[in-house]
């Protein structure tokens, strides 16, 4: 007796075809400005998670950068993917109009689907943090240790023959300075990594503020990965609904053989 073959189910990509749009149009810099809020709340996480999960263990924070890094990389991700499949769903409508020989406009043509836009918008949205690192990582210096300011109770001994040389130091700071602000801010936009590169040394630390126009890039190129991958999301969809659609004509071809088969009469012999 021969067996029957196992019938394999696939589930074929569905892509329909659509209307390409820009990969620098008002949609795709509306879409930067928007994304520049994205990169402040990716800061915020940064410097929350990083200061309440701080290990003395170097591998553990190890561990910690990349998990919250990938966390950032996967927000932006998803961010991208919607805002691609949303694109390409309107791009699929605006090449159906663009076939009838209605009109498209500049705008929405703009707005339909392209494969670098994610990746502009992405490079707008961090654009004035890229300034800033870039800025920074030219002029950043090894930090020294520096005086603290002076407690107030102290002031009245340096009046003092005695005490007064020796609490002269504290006068001679230059005070805060516009690299330390600087700093502060692009070390909330890299925390995780220096939050590592501290237990490393000033060495390490140095190179990682030097490294900083490119490790704030990670979490944005993530929204322009998900975006390209829009279609193939969109192309799932209607693979689902197509697969959806056979399991229901094969449930009413089966529903009608069997009101078939229970019409027929019976003989009688």
């Amino acid at each position: 007796m021969q067996k029957s073959p196992m019938k394999a189910t696939a589930k074929q990509e569905a892509k329909k075809p659509l209307l390409v749009g820009s990969w620098h149009g008002q949609d795709a810099w509306r879409r930067g400005f928007r994304l520049m809020a994205g990169m402040m709340a990716v800061m915020v996480v940064y410097v929350l998670l990083s200061t309440m999960l701080r290990f003395d263990s170097l591998p553990l924070r190890g561990l910690l950068c990349a998990v919250i890094v990938a966390l950032s990389f996967l927000y932006m991700y998803s961010q991208g993917l919607n805002g691609g499949q949303g694109d390409a769903a309107f791009a699929e409508i605006m090449y159906q109009r663009d076939q009838e020989g209605k009109p498209v406009s500049r705008l929405e043509r703009d707005r339909c689907f392209h494969p670098a836009k994610g990746f502009w918008a992405a490079f707008v949205g961090a654009l004035p943090f890229l300034a800033a690192t870039l800025i920074f990582a030219l002029y950043t210096k090894p930090t020294l240790y520096t005086l603290g300011v002076l407690p107030n109770w102290l002031r009245g001994l340096t009046r003092q023959s005695e005490f007064g040389a020796a609490l002269r130091y504290y006068d001679g700071g230059a005070g805060v300075g516009a690299l330390e602000v600087l700093r502060v801010f692009c070390r909330a936009l890299i925390m995780p990594f220096i939050n590592v590169a501290v237990m490393l040394g000033d060495e390490a630390t140095l190179w990682t503020e030097r490294m900083s126009p490119l490790l704030i890039l990670i979490a944005p190129m993530g929204y322009g990965a998900g975006y390209r991958n829009g279609v193939k999301a969109r192309a799932r969809i209607h693979a689902s609904i197509a697969l959806g659609d056979e399991k229901k004509r094969r449930k009413e071809r089966k529903e009608r053989k069997r009101r078939a088969r229970g019409n027929v009469p019976e003989r009688l012999i």
